[in-house]
């Protein structure tokens, strides 16, 4: 799946990480219908993202080393679009997790860690199993991540559980990250995606805003209303990354 062609380079801060433009079909079908050697890492960076490796440099190592980053967010996905001089498609974690769910697993493994909570966990894995994949669930609170006994724990049960399938994490950035690099250490293969949300999408215990509002890029305003005391100052914060990012890479791509 990975080319030199599809890739697009964005220079964050000081570093440069390079991002892959593919489209959520291809990439759906990759993991569907090829098996990797070894533990593939998808990381799905949206501005929070970006906002984080700008302020945090140690995360730059976590997300380099990734094997594709695709576009989330609206303006990554338009800032890859002005570097590459053509349209990067958004690949949202939200869909790449609905698309998996809509595929036919032929009892591969599909391991769900995270979520907000079991009933959401059990939502997602009940729909996986009726496409035929075989799901485990580990719900991963923060007790068992923080701690690096109970951690290694974790990473251990979700590698054996996982081997030759999907790993999807809804443990939120950059704790996702860091535990999906872990992973990837592990003996075994498959595919691990770094969703956030994506399980309490799927399970329908977040709601996702209305198609007409995904298709013009305003889904952030229905995610403000939903949680705004939380997701407002975040996004405030966010959206201060914009314009350096903007800046960088007109600069360097003249």
């Amino acid at each position: 799946m990975n080319s030199k062609l599809d890739r697009v380079p964005l220079i964050v801060g000081d570093c440069r990480i390079e991002f892959d433009a593919h489209s959520l079909e291809t990439v759906v079908w990759n993991i569907a219908n090829v098996k990797p050697r070894q533990w593939e890492r998808v990381i799905t960076p949206n501005l929070h993202h970006i906002h984080l490796l700008r302020t945090q440099p140690e995360l730059y190592e976590v997300y380099s080393q990734a094997s594709l980053l695709l576009a989330d967010g609206w303006p990554v996905a338009w800032i890859l679009g002005v570097v590459r001089r053509r349209s990067v498609d958004r690949v949202a974690g939200s869909d790449l997790l609905e698309s998996v769910l809509a595929t036919a697993g032929h009892g591969k493994a599909l391991v769900l860690v995270g979520g907000r909570d079991s009933g959401a966990l059990e939502s997602v894995a009940n729909r996986g199993r009726a496409a035929g994949w075989n799901v485990a669930c580990e719900p991963a609170p923060a007790s068992e991540i923080d701690d690096e006994t109970t951690r290694a724990d974790l990473v251990h049960r979700v590698a054996a559980k996982a081997d030759g399938g999907i790993v999807v994490l809804g443990l939120g950035t950059p704790k996702q990250e860091r535990l999906a690099s872990e992973l990837s250490s592990k003996s075994g293969s498959g595919y691990i995606l770094c969703l956030g949300m994506a399980i309490n999408f799927s399970a329908g215990i977040v709601k996702r805003a209305p198609k007409w509002m995904r298709k013009y890029n305003l889904e952030w305003i229905f995610r403000i209303m939903q949680e705004t005391r939380r997701l407002l100052p975040r996004y405030v914060r966010d959206a201060t990354s914009l314009i350096p990012l903007l800046a960088d890479n007109v600069r360097t791509n003249k």
